[in-house]
């Protein structure tokens, strides 16, 4: 017999000392409690198909940002019906516009656990050929369960982060989509699109509890407008949005002077300037200086619009309006048209 030397003989202890563990009654139980879970959730899946789906028609003008508390109130009416576990048809076929972030919020709610509960949602596409080819090439289907695929537009981009919060070759492509599609073949210097496009990836949790740093996925949507020379890029994370982040609550305790509701568009101008700090690292490095570093970015010539919708706010950075919002974004979304100076 060969002999073992002590690499072998050390896996052949780990083997025997697993092996054994497996054999004992604590294994077997939890094994079996995994079992009786997974089987569970299979019966109620099942249970759950069977119901019937509420269909929800959308709002005709299917725009975010041109229609905002219309599809909110869309989007809350659905989430719902699925909280209470409840099937829903997201019924889009009769809109009359339809636009990229209403995309990328449809998309990013179907793919939300916190949305969907236990309900099954399904749905359709628009009517109007120019909307259908908007919807269906965006690259949705490849990111929900669908009958049947559709070619993606090859110049456009609808990325759901995979692993990790900062993907800087994700950033450069999406910056080189629309630099090819709105300047052609002149070279501009978009460092600042580049700069906002990392300050969105690297602050899509920082506005939320330290704890939960990485629980939430953030989408980018780059759509380029066959008809102009405008790029539409769409950056959304549904996670706990800036305004009720426990840095800008806390900034709100400190700061009224009266006890009750505080409507967070008294502090709009506070965020934007740079006035509510996140916490200290321990490496020492001050969290949240995003904001202040994207309004400044908003105002160059390249932009033809720009806005910020979180929670109940929204806020135009080009001209510096606000709106306080009858409904409200669990999340935080950004918003930029890029188009030739």
């Amino acid at each position: 017999m060969r002999k073992l030397d002590e690499t072998q003989k050390r896996y052949q202890r780990i083997r025997a000392k697993h092996q054994e563990k497996r054999r004992s009654a604590k294994w077997k139980g939890r094994k079996k409690r995994q079992r009786f879970i997974v089987e569970t959730k299979k019966i109620k899946k099942r249970k759950q198909a069977k119901k019937k789906s509420i269909p929800l028609s959308s709002p005709t003008n299917f725009s975010l940002i041109q229609n905002t508390d219309e599809v909110l109130g869309y989007f809350e009416l659905a989430k719902k019906h699925l909280n209470n576990d409840e099937n829903v048809t997201l019924d889009i076929s009769d809109v009359e516009n339809l636009s990229p972030e209403s995309v990328t919020l449809m998309v990013a709610s179907i793919n939300n656990e916190q949305f969907i509960k236990n309900g099954i949602v399904t749905g359709n596409a628009p009517s109007k050929s120019k909307l259908n080819k908007l919807f269906t090439e965006s690259g949705f289907y490849e990111h929900v369960s669908a009958n049947r695929k559709f070619k993606k537009d090859a110049n456009g981009l609808l990325h759901k982060e995979t692993h990790q919060k900062v993907e800087p070759n994700v950033a450069k492509l999406a910056l080189l989509r629309g630099s090819k599609h709105v300047f052609a073949t002149k070279k501009v210097d978009l460092g600042i699109m580049y700069e906002i496009l990392i300050e969105c990836m690297s602050n899509t949790n920082s506005h939320a509890d330290l704890k939960r740093e990485g629980t939430y996925y953030w989408w980018l949507y780059v759509y380029n407008d066959p008809e102009t020379n405008i790029t539409i890029y769409t950056f959304l994370d549904l996670g706990i949005g800036i305004f009720k982040s426990a840095t800008v609550q806390g900034f709100i305790n400190k700061t009224r002077k009266s006890l009750g509701m505080y409507p967070h568009i008294n502090i709009v101008d506070d965020l934007l300037a740079g006035n509510i700090k996140s916490r200290v690292k321990k490496d020492g490095d001050i969290r949240g200086k995003g904001i202040p570093q994207i309004v400044a970015n908003a105002k160059s010539d390249y932009f033809r619009s720009f806005y910020i919708i979180a929670n109940d706010i929204k806020i135009n950075l080009k001209t510096g309006e606000r709106q306080q919002l009858q409904h409200s974004l669990n999340g935080t979304m950004l918003y930029w048209e890029l188009e030739a100076k």
